[in-house]
Formats: C-alpha cells, structure tokens, sequence
C-alpha cells in the first residue's frame, strides 16, 4: 500500500522552477481544512473512517463528526449556524481572518465548545474541490501527527448512503484540472465560504518570476507570510506535489546558546546519545534550534576538576529528549558562543516561529 498524505500539500519554490501560467495566491497564515460537504455532519468520529482517533480516549466527551477536519483528520468543532452556511460539496481551505491574529483565530478554533460570535470573525477561503475519490483513496498516512490505513472508504461512503441522490450540490471529477476548480469554486462558494483569489502570471518565465517576486516582497512587507502558485493543469492529489508550490522568504537573526537538549529516541534513534538541540537564549525567550548537521551534534566532559562523570553519549542516551546538566558541552557550540538562526514571523509574544539554526555569527 502506498504512503499518502491526508491532503495536497505543497513544495517549496525554487528559483529553478518554471511558473509562467501559473495562479498566484496570498499563503494564508491560518488552519488548513477539508469540508467534506458536510456529508458526515452528526456521526460519531469513531464510525468515521478517515477520522485520527489516536487521542480520543483522553477525551471526556465522545466526539461528534462536523464535517470540518483538520489536515490530521481532527474534527474542527465550528458551531452549526457557522456549517449551515457553506456549500454541499468538498471543499480545501484555510480558516482564516484578516482582523485576527494567528493566537487569536486558534483560539477560537481549538475549542470544543464553539462560540457563535466568535466564529462569525472566521472566513473560509477555499482554494481546491477535491474528488472524494481522490481525498479518500486508499494509501497509507505515516507522518508525526496521523498515522492511519485508509481502505475501502469509498465503499463505506455507499454502503451509508453519504453520496445518494440529493446530497450534493456538485460532485467533483478527480481528474479536474486547477483552473476549472478555480473558475467552479468563485460560482459556487456561498456563506463563510469564499474562493480564494487567484492571480494568472504571465506566461514568459522571467515575467512571471519578476511579479511573483514583487508580489512576495508586498505581501511580506504589509506582514503577510509569502504566496503560493498552482499550476493551471495540476490535478488535486493527497500527497506533496510539485504543481503546487509555497513562497515563503525567511528572515533571520541572533541568540546566545545557554545549552543543549539530547536526541530522542524516534527517527530511528539517529541522534540518540548526541545532541538533540541548541537550547539557546533570544530577547529573553528560550528558542530551541533544530537543523544542527549530524557532524556537529557530539557532545562532550567539561573538566570537572578530578570529579568523574560518566562518558556525555552515555547519559544522553540515558535521557532522551532532556536538557544536559552543567558538565556536559558542544565544543562546536560552547555556552555563550552566539548562532544565526533563520524564522518565519513572530508570534505574539515576539517568539520567532518555525526557527532553524542556520550558522554561528559572523562578526560585520
């Protein structure tokens, strides 16, 4: 059985990348979200067969389907006033909402217990219809946050009668390409569902580049976090595919190293017994650095003046996942030495968001 994702996801652009034609839109800082047209709206998750239940037991209440899922197969608990609004067909988006931060619209979205105004700040800006299908087809998902076989769910669908006659609004072919789903999703988005816009770039590569280009750079300067281009042929498929393809620029900047984690014991234990991550210090927040090279991560004694300690890989081994004690050092990276991080915006708290450890400074 092959490996899948749950839904299309995107690759990054290169400058190598030929876009001429293709549809450029804002990359939304919002939650992805499949709206299955509402088809299982009141089913309990656990009879669903697409449904993440890997936690659910930790949960007091029993949960109940919406037809909103998140990119880990996770109900999202909109309100119905909220649900009854979208159309009855499949549809690919991001909650999202230009008066809110990103804090404040997950806020909203995380709850179990929904709130009708607040949900009223929450648009649906929808960029894809995809076949059911093509969304639940059979293959395998293995990534961090959902791991799940997916089998026989078309068969399950029928067997429910969820596709009889009357249940849809429009049924999405699986081999329609992006620009007809575009054309499709600004004639028949309706409510808090809305087609997100896109923009042709010319066809002349170096034309197109050139107003990708400035597009990003505005986008980025008003705080937005990059674009995304599609290409006009490609076809909606729950993998990471090269027809859809993320801008995002990155920005950079300094923190003093204050320690280190060891590695855990997933991924194969590759970094079992080394180091897992800087733990480093930026604007008084504690920031962890992932992205070290495999080269760099040994850890190692400090001299502890005649006192012994057992070897440093041997109590990193011992304690995945931790901070190392005092006695233990990176020669590479030594307390106080000060590194080069590359990050994509700020939280609220002015906490870089997805920071990876790029280079130690250069003095100017």
């Amino acid at each position: 059985m092959s490996n899948r994702e749950f839904l299309q996801l995107a690759h990054t652009y290169l400058p190598k990348h030929r876009v001429g034609g293709y549809f450029m839109s804002e990359k939304l800082d919002g939650q992805r979200a499949y709206w299955d047209g509402g088809i299982t709206r009141g089913l309990a998750k656990k009879s669903i067969p697409w449904a993440n239940t890997a936690k659910d037991s930790r949960l007091l209440k029993e949960q109940v389907s919406t037809g909103l899922w998140s990119r880990y197969g996770n109900v999202m608990h909109a309100p119905p006033e909220w649900l009854d609004t979208l159309p009855r067909l499949p549809l690919d988006g991001e909650l999202y909402s230009r008066e809110l931060s990103r804090q404040q619209l997950m806020s909203i979205i995380k709850k179990h217990e929904p709130n009708e105004q607040d949900w009223m700040q929450v648009e649906y800006p929808c960029f894809d219809i995809p076949a059911y299908e093509s969304v639940l087809r059979d293959g395998r998902i293995n990534n961090n946050n959902f791991k799940l076989i997916l089998s026989n769910c078309m068969s399950w669908l029928q067997e429910n009668g969820l596709l009889g006659e009357g249940s849809l609004d429009y049924r999405p072919d699986p081999k329609t390409p992006f620009e007809t789903v575009y054309y499709l999703l600004k004639k028949l988005c309706t409510g808090h569902a809305i087609a997100h816009v896109q923009v042709q770039l010319p066809f002349a590569t170096q034309q197109a580049i050139a107003m990708l280009e400035q597009e990003t750079a505005r986008i980025v300067e008003r705080g937005g976090e990059g674009m995304v281009v599609r290409a006009p042929g490609g076809i909606w498929t729950p993998k990471r595919v090269k027809t859809v393809l993320k801008v995002k620029p990155t920005d950079d900047a300094e923190a003093v190293v204050v320690g280190y984690t060891t590695g855990r014991v997933g991924k194969e234990g590759r970094h079992l017994g080394r180091m897992g991550a800087l733990i480093t210090e930026y604007n008084g927040h504690r920031l962890e650095l992932s992205g070290v090279k495999d080269h760099e991560r040994t850890l190692s004694v400090i001299d502890t003046f005649g006192f012994e300690k057992k070897p440093a890989s041997e109590w990193a081994t011992e304690h995945p996942g931790e901070d190392c004690p005092g006695w233990i050092t990176n020669n590479r990276f030594p307390i106080g030495s000060q590194v080069t991080f590359r990050y994509r915006g700020m939280s609220d708290d002015g906490i870089p968001s997805e920071a990876r450890y790029w280079r130690p400074r250069r003095e100017e």
